[in-house]
């Protein structure tokens, strides 16, 4: 069985390998220069003649792709054998996707062909590009079956499920119950995409097949809590456990988890040689005219760094907020883009560009929220800007190198904004490569998308700026091999603005009121967004190159960048090196730059050829090719859609392919670069003389032709002269053959294919060598105009018609051999001539069936001939298509007279709405005398013609007066093609109307239906918001929509919505104020306020259900309550003395129905409680019946009094103890516990009487219990005991010589509470003398102290232990000590003395040291270990030499070492005296013995204040 379900994946992996036709469906539904050149200012001058043919050359041969037979994806390769998984999978996720194939394409058909033949199949779309050779289509089923045969196709395969879910998901799935932990998962739900963008629906037929699905319906069923990010794209968690049934929907391309971001200049404007640029040219670069998109978390828009140059401050996050609250990130990046430094200096890079700023960072929480990149890119572009600059990337690890979906998005908007040949400007989006390094791989998404400027960070400030990367910068490559980052900018230490309202700027490492110092790709970015501010100004006010590619700016920061280090570019660290303006607009020793961003190759094999005469050698040449590739896709493992090649020729012929590069510049080996959209040639010392310069498409596969962007520089390479010349083919004429007499409209044009404005450039006329006609105009870089001509033939034959630009040479021009159109026209004479009044007809709207022309036919010749007019069919001059409309002549022949003419009227019928177009009806004129056919061309446009159709399913609709009410209607396209509506609502006075599903805000009053196909139709809610003013029920509303078409002109639908407001009834009742517990007899009133809430007007008739034993006794009269009323009503209610708890119910009633209020009535039932002595304890175990106790009562120690609480009530009875005390008394009580009715409880306080007290003094406390409005105490006075005892101080002690006695000297001091006189007496032994000096009695009062000194002699000499003792007094401290005195000799005892000396040293040392121990133990409460006895009997036996006599010196004990302070305190548990180490507590300051001292258990809480024990400290 195990072996069984092992088998299971690899037999559904074998059942794809051989399912390539089996229609198996689915289950179920740059050189150095010194200081001085670097900063100097830098001035230009044009030079002539140094280059030739920059207008390029195109070369329009064909090739097959360059590719290979499969298709590598992220699950693993397709071929022409199926799917080799380099991943693990689960079973379920190789379920195949019934509405989905991947196709290889066939080698001999180039991928651009083959996507328009599957595109053409009914029902088929072509929704992605897995490289190199394979397209992922999506039909209903039966439509797949038409693929076999054809010739784009090589194989078919099914698409696993798994293809379209997130890796992380994936992994989850390997594991047991992987579908239960996925719930509650914050996820993406993304559906396909068009060359528009993100895609809501998919509605594909195939015959009488069809799949139709609105990812809405998908996120409302899947998601919790479903909410709408951009068209075709939802955020929610994860609310299904059918992942399978959730991946087989046809409207869902992606589920991953929801995308998590993270945030990731003086100094810095020298870094990048802005100065050296800044006031070099005409005019002053600063940025002005240029708008820049800054999206981060929020901005301080009032700084006075901005000016009034904030254009807009949006929050696209929907939190409300575009306040910079937390780290300040988006105001200093915002200023490093274009601050102008006016409150300190720090200024951005482009102090006079304008702001757009997107705020992205929820101020709840300082976190990054994901909105669609789609949608902010589309939102800034359609404000102006084009530049977009991004400081944060995705916080996932995973993300790192990863092509993600934010990255498609980038490329999707970028390619689509740089097609500037179809009137867009272009736009540069910029992205920081993330702090994750400085490992390799580390590029953060979504700044591995390919179109991006992709910027690490160099050192800015301080040790080693600028030619030191910064360690955390993150590094490249991307996973599939593409160089990031692409440049890299200042990063480290770049100081900014900082925001005002930021509160969490600890990171920054300088700061002051208005700037702050922070480091990261975060700062890196802006600062090359402002060099690319400044490179789009000089274009387009310098180069006059309106609208340039983003693809432009990217390639001239690469083509400036500067190497860092050892010359080793491209590398994983900076790219190709750090942003250099100078050398990107100024480059220095002669070189100039050129530039060209409008070309374009549309299929393999095409190229575009340049020439550069290079004016003087060993200086570098550049060259740099960038283009906006098409969107990648995540479903691939490389994503270079349109692979274009550079090649560079030198004028020996030996050929550098971009991208080939050792120790940093160009080198001949290698083979062309396949992954990357930024190719690079760098030759060092380049030969002076002709280099040719190609840009090819090697290999095509995206679905459109591919713009690109070229950037050259060197020597004899300049950019400032125009180059007008005329455009070959140009030239049209109104007539196929001329005749004499007749007027000829002709049309050429011309075009300045040189880089800079060409002013007042003539453009003449002539025919046969005669100048006709002059026109003068000016030309932009790139420019084309179309100039009109008239010319009247005067003899037949053959005449050269000749259009020239700049026919007095007075230009100087790039080139001055492409200046001349020729053309050779043939001019007739005898004939007919066909013409009509209005030659060009338009269809004006939607009704329209029939089109009709007034021709006139004319014989030319004096003669009278013969003639017919003849119409062909009709036919659209974009595809060729024949309509198959009827063609009707009113007259087809003719009798003319000479110079005579006829009339006839020429009819089209039409159907309404044709297709758009314009439509050519030829018509042939024949003078059938001569047999001269004159031919002519009616022309039929039809624009888009919309027709809304609304259809509502209501007559009136109903809608609430206080509530928001939703309801819909469809909106059907019934025009004549795909059109676009826009649709705005006009709401009834005071009410609010908005739709729900138009756009990514609901609630907005316009929005746009987007592209909608023929036919088809789209639902469209509203909710209707009443006014805060109530409305009458009835009333009568019209809300009107309007669509109006996205055509020119636009046509204007409307529809109008009746509505009714509903009846509602409601009141309010509310109680002002709520009620307490009442006593059983209690008498309240009820302050009730009523307020009707509805839209009609109620009488109501009051009453009240009541608990047993209450009443009311107030008049309960009928409240007429007006639809607009609030009206204050009381009721008393009453308590009979036996009232019982329960409900009370106010109702409010009329014909139609009641109203009812309740609250709980609580009812109190009230305990008796007394209070009685019980007993007085001492810590001896003595007890009392009275709290007097003895008669007095002791100091320094817990007295513990108890009494006992009863309970004669009816509830019990819960008290609190308050202890009140007298001044200097210490104590505390335990709260009793609840006390039952008719039980007792013991309620204790622990009272302490400091010794400090004077005895025979009366103090006082009071222990009072309170609760439940009961008080209950007594009050106790004690009578202070005596405490006769002294404090003993050692103050210095001396031993006694052979010249004079010992001397004692104590400090003692009355630590009672009581005054004494008692007598003096000393414990020493016999031969010791003691001697008072002084009275030999203490007589002290409390707090009193005397020194005793006294003094000793010995008759025996030697050492003994002495003890002060006072008759009847307790004393404590430093009573004992050794007295020290010389022993007395006789000279007998010299011959054995030195054996007594030694035995007597050794009993001394033991005494001295005993006495020491003694001491310690007296100041310690450690326990010593005991000192080891040493035997006499183990001292070795000495035998002393014979010695003379002579006196032996007294022995002098040391003087006593000072005693050392000890720390003590009265403990709170024991009410002891504490010695040594001690805990306290942290709220009150009381101090205990530490755990485990004898007699004193610690106690679970402080006594005094109730702190937890185990909150206690070492004190």
């Amino acid at each position: 069985m195990t072996n069984g379900r092992a088998l299971r994946p690899l037999v559904l992996v074998l059942l794809l390998l051989l399912s390539t036709w089996s229609g198996w469906l689915a289950p179920g539904d740059e050189a150095s220069v010194t200081d001085a050149e670097r900063w100097a200012p830098t001035f230009f001058e044009l030079q002539p003649d140094t280059y030739h043919t920059l207008a390029g050359t195109y070369a329009h041969e064909t090739a097959l792709d360059d590719r290979l037979a499969f298709a590598d994806s992220r699950l693993g390769r397709f071929s022409d054998q199926g799917l080799l998984l380099d991943r693990p999978l689960s079973e379920s996720m190789l379920t195949p996707r019934p509405d989905l194939r991947l196709v290889i394409v066939d080698l001999e058909m180039p991928l651009t062909m083959a996507r328009k033949d599957l595109g053409d199949v009914q029902g088929v779309s072509v929704r992605e590009f897995v490289a190199p050779s394979g397209l992922i289509l999506q039909a209903p089923p039966a439509a797949f079956e038409g693929l076999e045969g054809m010739a784009a196709v090589r194989s078919v395969h099914h698409v696993p499920i798994g293809m379209f879910l997130d890796d992380a998901l994936l992994d989850v799935l390997l594991l047991n119950g992987g579908e239960k932990a996925l719930q509650g998962t914050e996820i993406r739900l993304e559906g396909w995409r068009d060359l528009d963008g993100p895609l809501s629906t998919v509605d594909l037929k195939h015959g009488q097949h069809a799949i139709q699905q609105n990812l809405h319906d998908v996120a409302s069923t899947a998601l919790a809590g479903a909410q709408a990010v951009d068209d075709g794209r939802w955020r929610g968690d994860l609310a299904t456990e059918d992942v399978i049934g959730l991946l087989l929907q046809p409207s869902v391309m992606w589920v991953g988890p929801e995308p998590t971001f993270a945030i990731s200049n003086n100094n810095a404007r020298q870094h990048m040689e802005v100065s050296a640029v800044a006031n070099g040219f005409t005019t002053s670069l600063n940025g002005s005219g240029v708008i820049v998109a800054v999206a981060d978390s929020g901005l301080d828009a009032d700084h006075g760094d901005f000016g009034t140059r904030v254009l807009s401050n949006a929050d696209v996050v929907g939190d409300g907020s575009t306040a910079d609250m937390h780290s300040g990130h988006g105001t200093h990046v915002a200023c490093t883009v274009l601050g102008d430094g006016s409150r300190g200096g720090y200024a951005g890079v482009a102090p006079q560009a304008e702001l757009i700023f997107q705020a992205m960072e929820n101020d709840n929480n300082g976190q990054f929220l994901s909105p669609s990149l789609n949608y902010i890119l589309n939102q800034a572009y359609s404000q102006g800007a084009r530049i977009h600059t991004n400081s944060w990337g995705s916080s996932q690890a995973s993300d790192q190198g990863k092509y993600t979906s934010s990255a498609e998005d980038i490329d999707d908007r970028t390619a689509a904004y740089d097609r500037t040949h179809a009137n867009q400007e272009g736009l540069l989006v910029l992205f920081a490569a993330g702090n994750d390094g400085p490992g390799t791989g580390t590029v953060g998404a979504p700044s591995t998308a390919k179109n991006t400027l992709t910027v690490g960070n160099h050192q800015n400030r301080y040790s080693g700026a600028p030619d030191t990367m910064m360690s955390g910068s993150s590094r490249g490559p991307t996973d599939d091999g593409r160089i990031k980052p692409d440049v890299v900018a200042p990063g480290g230490y770049v100081r900014s603005c900082r925001a005002q309202e930021a509160g969490d700027t600890g990171s920054a490492t300088w700061s002051n009121q208005y700037y702050l110092e922070y480091t990261g790709t975060s700062m890196a970015t802006p600062n090359a967004a402002g060099a690319a501010a400044l490179i789009r100004e000089y274009l387009v006010e310098i180069a006059l190159r309106p609208e340039p590619q983003g693809a432009l700016i990217k390639a001239l920061l690469i083509l400036g960048a500067e190497d860092m280090g050892t010359r080793n570019i491209p590398n994983d660290d900076e790219g190709w090196g750090r942003v250099n303006l100078r050398d990107t607009l100024a480059p220095s020793a002669g070189r100039g730059i050129w530039v060209d961003d409008r070309s374009l190759l549309s299929s393999t094999g095409q190229s575009k050829s340049y020439v550069f005469n290079v004016s003087a050698s060993s200086s570098p040449f550049k060259v740099v090719v960038a283009w906006s590739d098409e969107r990648g896709s995540r479903f691939s493992s490389t994503q270079l859609v349109n692979d274009l090649d550079l090649e560079v020729t030198s004028p020996d012929g030996i050929t550098y392919l971009g991208n080939v590069f050792s120790n940093g510049r160009s080198i001949q080996a290698g083979s062309r670069d396949t992954l990357n959209n930024v190719e690079v040639v760098l030759i060092d010392s380049a030969q002076q003389g002709i280099w040719e310069v190609k840009v090819k498409d090697a290999n095509h596969a995206g679905s459109r032709s591919q713009p690109y962007s070229i950037a050259v520089s060197g020597q004899g390479v300049n950019d400032l002269r125009p180059d007008p010349l005329m455009v070959p083919s140009s030239f049209v004429m109104d007539v196929s053959i001329p005749q004499v007499g007749d007027p000829v409209a002709i049309t050429t044009e011309v075009m300045n294919m040189g880089n800079v404005k060409a002013d007042a450039v003539d453009v003449a006329f002539l025919v046969d060598g005669i100048e006709l006609s002059r026109t003068t105009l000016d030309l932009f870089p790139g420019s084309i105009r179309s100039l009109p001509w008239s010319w009247t033939p005067s003899a037949a034959g053959s005449s050269e018609v000749i259009v020239r630009v700049d026919p007095d040479d007075v230009l100087d021009e790039v080139l001055e051999d492409n200046n001349d159109l020729v053309t050779v026209v043939n001019v007739s004479a005898p004939g007919v001539k066909v013409s009509a009044a209005e030659q060009e007809l338009r269809v004006e709207d939607s009704t329209q069936t029939t089109s009709s022309w007034n021709i006139t036919l004319t014989n030319t010749a004096l003669i009278g001939t013969n003639a017919s007019l003849s119409a062909g069919e009709a036919e659209r001059i974009s595809d060729g298509s024949a309509p198959g409309w009827y063609v009707g002549l009113t007259l087809a022949n003719f009798t003319l007279e000479g110079s005579g003419e006829d009339f006839v009227t020429v009819t089209v019928v039409h159907q309404a709405r044709p297709a758009p177009g314009t439509y050519r009806i030829p018509l042939t004129g024949l003078d059938v005398d001569n047999g001269v056919a004159y031919p002519y061309n009616l022309t039929l446009e039809v624009p888009p013609l919309p027709e809304a159709r609304f259809a509502l399913d209501y007559s009136v609709v109903p809608v609430h007066p206080l509530d928001s009410t939703t309801f819909q209607f469809s909106l059907t396209n019934d025009g004549n093609g795909p059109i676009g509506y826009d649709l705005f609502l006009e709401s009834p006075t005071g009410w609010a109307a908005g739709f729900d599903n138009l756009g990514s805000e609901p609630g907005a009053s316009s929005g746009s239906t987007g592209l909608m196909n023929q036919g088809a139709a789209r639902a469209v809610n509203i909710t209707v918001v009443p006014p805060s003013v109530k409305t009458v029920a009835g009333a009568e509303r019209t809300v009107t929509v309007i669509a109006i078409s996205q055509t020119d002109p636009a046509v204007s639908t409307s529809l109008e919505i009746p509505m009714q407001v509903l009846a509602v009834r409601d009141v309010g009742i509310s109680l002002e104020s709520s009620l307490p517990a009442l006593r059983p007899d209690a008498s309240v009133g009820l302050y009730l306020s009523l307020e009707n809430r509805g839209n009609v007007d109620l009488e109501l008739t009051p009453s009240f259900q009541l608990p047993s034993g209450w009443s009311i006794s107030s008049t309960l009269d009928p409240i007429t309550l007006g639809w607009t009323d609030t009206k204050d009503v009381v009721y008393t209610l009453v308590g009979d003395g036996a009232g019982r708890s329960g409900t009370l119910e106010v109702r409010l009633s009329d014909a139609e129905g009641r109203f009812t209020w309740t609250a709980p009535l609580d009812v109190r039932q009230l305990p008796a409680p007394s209070l009685d002595f019980s007993r007085l304890v001492l810590e001896d175990g003595t007890s009392y019946t009275t709290p007097f106790g003895s008669g007095s009562h002791p100091t320094g120690e817990t007295l513990r009094f108890e009494w006992l609480v009863g309970n004669s009530g009816e509830a019990s009875w819960s008290p609190s103890v308050q202890l009140d005390l007298d001044a200097g008394l210490f104590g505390s009580c335990e709260a009793p516990a609840a006390v039952a009715v008719g039980d007792f409880e013991v309620v204790g306080c622990d009272v302490v009487l400091p010794p400090s007290l004077p005895a025979n003094t009366e103090p006082s406390f009071t222990v009072v219990l309170t609760g439940d409005g009961f008080e209950r105490r007594d009050d106790v006075t004690m009578l202070v005991a005596e405490d006769r005892r002294l404090e003993v101080s050692l103050d210095s002690s001396t031993p006694a010589t052979a010249e004079g006695d010992g001397t004692v000297t104590w400090t003692l001091i009355n630590s009672g509470n009581t005054a004494f006189d008692e007598r003096v007496e000393f414990d020493v032994a016999k031969g010791w003398e003691v001697a008072i000096d002084g009275p030999s009695t203490v007589s002290l009062d409390p707090g009193a102290s005397r020194v005793l000194r006294v003094t000793y002699t010995s008759t025996i000499g030697g050492e003994a232990p002495m003890t002060l003792q006072v008759n009847n007094v307790r004393l404590d401290g430093d009573t004992s000590l050794t007295l020290v005195a010389p022993r007395p000799m006789s000279d007998e005892g010299q011959g054995s003395g030195a054996l007594s000396a030694v035995v007597g040293g050794l009993v001394i040392v033991l005494i001295v040291a005993g006495v020491l121990v003694l001491r310690r133990v007296g100041s310690s409460t450690e326990a010593l270990p005991p000192v080891p006895k040493v035997p006499l009997q183990a001292l070795p036996t000495l035998t002393p030499p014979p010695v003379a006599a002579a006196p032996v010196a007294a022995v002098v004990a040391p003087p006593a070492a000072p005693p050392i302070p000890v720390t003590t305190a009265p403990c709170w548990a024991c009410r002891g005296t504490i010695t040594g180490p001690m805990l306290g507590c942290p709220s009150c300051g009381a101090r205990f013995h530490p755990p485990g001292t004898p007699g004193c258990p610690l106690p679970d809480a402080c006594p005094k204040c109730g702190t937890a024990r185990a909150e206690f400290l070492n004190a």
